[in-house]
């Protein structure tokens, strides 16, 4: 019945039935699994640790593994985690919280932990989940898929409030799945209104017709009670009950459990499995009932809205990319000036022989640093072009986009600014300057002092010499500077021209790659929604004989899970009689 089932859920497409069926027919033979499964800060740790009056879960504001804990039967505590890849990593108990927090995200699979506990002697395994939350979110789906295992579960819910309505559907899930469930409600020890929520969820259980005794237990008052041995303390705590009922599942037969879990599990799957079959059967006929006509007139209006979308996607996309190349090359641009004025500054109060060494690599950090957040920003543009165009298609077409990764930026092969001539004023240049400034200084002056009757040769024209020599060198100097920093000027800035040139080409290269991926997936995806309302068109006129042909193969196999079903419930009665007489016994 299993398999038959199995082979239902995958023709289906429930895949994830399929796994819980299979987790369910595959369960190790020997071993009674009792899942743990609740909200986040009810507690569930401090229960846990609890029941086996051992340090074995994190509480507190300790990290709260992200995969599954199996606790079993060990002679001596040991913990071992479980790599997706099925390795297995033996770790010390007492380091196991800090290990834990120290694996990376999606490493493991599940913890499993081993104390010397009488409990679990006898094969019981305690499954704790991480915290969960709706039915419908993956976390819980991934935690109710490793429950399909479970011969029992707990489900965990504090005395602060009643059960809410996700946790009230949470607790609907997992008694459709598993036949035998309790609520422990914790925390009572803070709580001093226990009372009227243990029998505010007895009631709603009952309203939402849920099968499960409610245990209200102190994980406070059961600690302290182990640490004084005082019995009527324990007592109090609630957990004398909530272990009774936990030795009750484990001494269940093995052979008889099997039997009524199956039966369970294939009455859940085959339940969800006509329902969704009578939506489909619903749907069908809701479509027989609008007539040919009228499907047909909704198929044209479709083929309208298919015509405007693709006018509009196609406007979309040419505008942008054009608006991403203006805007690229401009971004590029700015960056350059920013740089170029920077050059201007430097060369403008600096002299290019002293500061060269120190401004080149400075330019090519600055120059590798605009190209590659041109770069980036053009990437990310890129990636909201793709999102703004999917979005005309419709939300549900937005997470299969093309890959826009581009080949980079091509900064490992940006080229070094080069160094330019630059030209010193060495010493034999001054030299010669100054004699040349100096023979006309001591020519004039020695020529007024001579009508004085001085000579040529006299201090005043050798005074004013050497002034006309200083005059001389330092005119000089400053024009040189002037050419120096001229050059080094042109030099950089024809280097910052080169990369400007070639980076933004690269750039249009890229977008221009951008728009034939963007152009070719959602052209490719127009004519697949093109082809679907051709072929949604020709099953309409195919007429009601292929509707017909559909409901009655839907009814059929609603009528042979409605057989599984009813063979499933007359299994699980007979395993369930069987496991009373043994209990009774």
């Amino acid at each position: 019945m299993l398999n038959e089932t199995l082979d239902a859920c995958r023709t289906h497409g429930r895949a994830d039935l399929a796994e819980r069926l299979r987790r369910r027919r595959d369960a190790p033979v020997g071993q009674t699994r009792l899942g743990v499964l609740g909200f986040p800060k009810q507690g569930k740790g401090y229960l846990l640790n609890a029941v086996l009056n051992a340090p074995v879960c994190a509480v507190g504001d300790a990290a709260t593994p992200a995969v599954p804990t199996e606790i079993a039967y060990s002679a001596e505590p040991a913990a071992t985690l479980v790599g997706r890849s099925r390795e297995r990593i033996p770790v010390a108990v007492e380091r196991l919280t800090g290990e834990l927090g120290a694996r990376p995200a999606g490493t493991l699979s599940r913890v499993e932990v081993g104390v010397p506990r009488e409990l679990l002697s006898a094969g019981l395994v305690l499954v704790d989940t991480p915290p969960v939350g709706d039915p419908r979110s993956p976390r819980t789906a991934a935690a109710l898929d490793l429950l399909a295992e479970a011969d029992a579960v707990i489900l965990v819910s504090d005395a602060t409030a009643p059960l809410s309505p996700a946790e009230l559907a949470l607790a609907r899930h997992v008694r459709t799945w598993c036949p035998h469930v309790v609520l422990a409600l914790t925390k009572i020890d803070a709580c001093p209104g226990w009372r009227a929520v243990a029998e505010r969820d007895r009631g709603l259980l009952g309203e939402a017709g849920i099968d499960a005794p409610v245990l209200p237990v102190s994980a406070v008052v059961r600690q302290a009670a182990a640490k004084t041995g005082d019995a009527e303390l324990n007592a109090r705590s609630g957990f004398p009950e909530l272990l009774g009922w936990i030795t009750e599942q484990a001494a269940r037969p093995p052979e008889q459990s099997r039997a009524l879990l199956a039966a369970v599990g294939v009455r859940a799957a085959a339940a969800e499995l006509v329902e969704s079959l009578r939506d489909r059967m619903d749907a069908v006929g809701q479509d027989a009932g609008l007539g040919q006509a009228a499907l047909l007139q909704r198929a044209q209006r479709r083929a309208d809205d298919l015509r405007r979308q693709n006018t509009r996607w196609q406007n979309l996309l040419s505008d942008e990319i054009t608006d991403l190349l203006s805007d690229a090359e401009y971004d590029l641009r700015e960056r350059t000036r920013k740089i170029v004025n920077t050059i201007d500054r430097t060369f403008d109060e600096g002299d290019p022989a002293k500061v060269w060494d120190e401004f080149a690599p400075w330019l090519d950090n600055a120059l590798a640093e605009a190209v590659d957040v041109n770069y980036t920003w053009l990437a990310d543009r890129a990636e909201w072009i793709a999102q703004a165009v999917a979005a005309c298609f419709g939300a549900q077409y937005d997470h299969a986009l093309p890959d826009l990764r581009l080949d980079g930026s091509g900064l490992e092969h940006l080229d070094d600014v080069g160094r330019p001539k630059i030209e010193k004023f060495k010493i034999g240049q001054q030299a010669f300057t100054g004699l040349r400034g100096s023979y006309g200084g001591v020519l004039m002056f020695g020529l007024v002092t001579s009508l004085a009757g001085l000579p040529l040769i006299n201090p005043v024209s050798l005074g004013a010499g050497a002034a006309f020599a200083a005059k001389t060198i330092k005119d000089e100097g400053g024009m040189r500077l002037q050419r120096r920093q001229a050059v080094a000027k042109q030099a950089a800035q024809r280097h910052v021209d080169d990369v400007f040139l070639r980076f933004s080409k690269e750039c249009r290269d890229a977008i221009r790659v951008v728009q034939r991926r963007l152009r070719d997936h959602f052209t490719g995806l127009a004519e697949e929604l093109a082809d679907e309302l051709t072929l949604e068109r020709e099953t309409i006129l195919a007429g009601t004989a292929e509707r017909e042909r559909r409901t009655g193969h839907i009814r059929r196999e609603i009528d042979r899970l409605a057989g599984l079903h009813q063979r499933a419930g007359e299994l699980g009665t007979i395993a369930g009689r069987q496991q009373r007489r043994e209990l009774s016994a």
